[in-house]
């Protein structure tokens, strides 16, 4: 008797297991019964690549029983986000997702939310690690980092001078693949100097005025790295407006639909960057697993049309670079 309910048992659990691999491969399957409110806090509103974010958790929230708000300042201001979080928490949102413009000033307000009950998902720009529950890193940054380097050096060549132009000094993921960048560069190409550092503030017209200094100031500049959406848009145009395309090349970090003139015009060869869109249904995704207790520090979860990821010390890597040029721009549409 005992020998046929351990034959039906793992029968039983064969079954389950070639049926439904998903519970194979994870432990952590979101509860979709209770509705709950999700926030997403961009580092400000209006800027493309947090749109996409903001389209595709849209799409997820309908699957997932999601009350979903996008929010932000309309500037790249910590102390705006602050205020938003503030609200948040006043209004008893289950879970807060953001996007760091300063990772140690937004912490007080999100460990606040925290001791409130309320999860803290940070995607994109890291906060501090103690002020939220999980992490979406976009990339690996050493992977980012060279995926910059390369898109540029090999229109800009081995010696070249080049300059950085980005977001905003304290940015957490800019200066993460500043630093990956300057340590591929270290490695693999010695005699590159960088000559000039500016910041546009995550602004275009900022990034236009930045990029024509950087241009004037330095002559001699033939690649801009600009790790940020609205810098690369601002370094491409500075560079069109100069007449330096095919003398200066510009790589950086926006979504396609913002770049793609100047990729199919030259100033820009190559851009890496991740499908935002997906990138913003895996921020939702995780949302409802860490407002259910569903994802622990170190895990592995499937979400369906996204692939299978696996939770690192409350981090979790959401791609490869993608890397855009002339040849596959326009598959990609936001």
């Amino acid at each position: 008797m005992n020998r046929r309910r351990r034959s039906l048992g793992g029968a039983a659990l064969a079954l389950a297991l070639s049926v439904s691999p998903l519970f194979a491969a994870d432990g952590a399957m979101p509860d979709t019964a209770k509705r709950i409110k999700v926030a997403m806090v961009p580092k400000l509103v209006g800027l493309s690549v947090f749109k996409a974010n903001e389209q595709g958790a849209i799409a997820e929230a309908k699957d997932l029983n999601i009350d979903f708000l996008y929010t932000g300042p309309v500037t790249a201001s910590a102390q705006g986000q602050v205020d938003v979080f503030n609200s948040l928490i006043a209004r008893k949102f289950d879970v807060i997702t953001t996007t760091s413009n300063n990772p140690t000033q937004l912490a007080p307000s999100l460990e606040r939310a925290m001791k409130a009950g309320i999860k803290v998902v940070a995607y994109d720009s890291d906060v501090a690690p103690q002020a939220r529950d999980f992490f979406i890193q976009n990339t690996s940054y050493p992977a980012f980092g060279k995926a910059l380097v390369e898109s540029v050096i090999k229109y800009a060549g081995p010696d070249a001078k080049i300059a950085i132009l980005s977001s905003t000094p304290d940015a957490t993921i800019q200066n993460e693949w500043i630093g990956a960048v300057k340590s591929y560069l270290a490695a693999t190409y010695p005699k590159v100097q960088i000559v000039a550092t500016e910041y546009g503030q995550s602004s275009p017209s900022q990034s236009l005025t930045a990029g024509l200094n950087i241009l004037q100031a330095h002559p001699d500049v033939t690649g801009i790295i600009a790790p940020d959406g609205a810098a690369v848009v601002g370094a491409a145009a500075a560079i069109e407006k100069l007449g330096k395309t095919g003398k200066v090349f510009t790589t950086g970090a926006s979504n396609p639909d913002a770049v793609r003139q100047y990729v199919k015009s030259g100033v820009i060869k190559e851009t890496p960057l991740w499908d935002e869109v997906k990138e913003g249904r895996l921020v939702l995704y995780v949302a409802r697993l860490a407002a259910d207790g569903a994802l622990k520090d170190n895990d592995t979860f499937t979400a369906p049309g996204l692939g299978t990821y696996e939770v690192k010390d409350k981090v979790i890597v959401f791609s490869e670079p993608l890397v855009f040029d002339a040849s596959n721009i326009d598959q990609y549409k936001f």
